[in-house]
């Protein structure tokens, strides 16, 4: 690495060193893994993005893209015994699909929601 500093350097501070070849000769020497392990060494922050083009490459896109969920597809997966539950991150709010899909299905008198915040 001192004998080509100024390579790593540029690779390092690069906007995107996950998507760009490490200089040489470590670009064909390391495995996927082993460059994931130094772009964590270097550039913490993009290391999610290295895991998303890892699990891309050796695993395939089905795994990386997000599936769509609508309420049908959830309503198909409960039963009287099995409630729907809603643990919800920051700013992901399903209480409008949920009501639109109770009216749809006439059930808009029987849904009853609790906010637990």
């Amino acid at each position: 690495m001192r004998e080509r500093e100024e390579d790593w350097t540029s690779w390092a501070t690069c906007a995107n060193p996950q998507d760009d070849p490490m200089p040489e000769p470590w670009e064909e020497q390391l495995t996927d893994f082993q460059k994931c392990i130094m772009l964590k060494v270097f550039r913490p922050e993009k290391l999610m993005f290295a895991f998303k083009n890892y699990v891309r490459m050796h695993m395939g896109q089905f795994y990386v893209d997000s599936q769509t969920v609508t309420m049908d597809s959830i309503y198909r997966d409960t039963d009287e015994l099995t409630p729907l539950i809603f643990i919800l991150s920051t700013g992901a709010d399903p209480t409008d699909a949920l009501i639109k899909f109770s009216k749809d299905m006439g059930f808009d008198s029987r849904l009853n929601t609790i906010s637990l915040g």
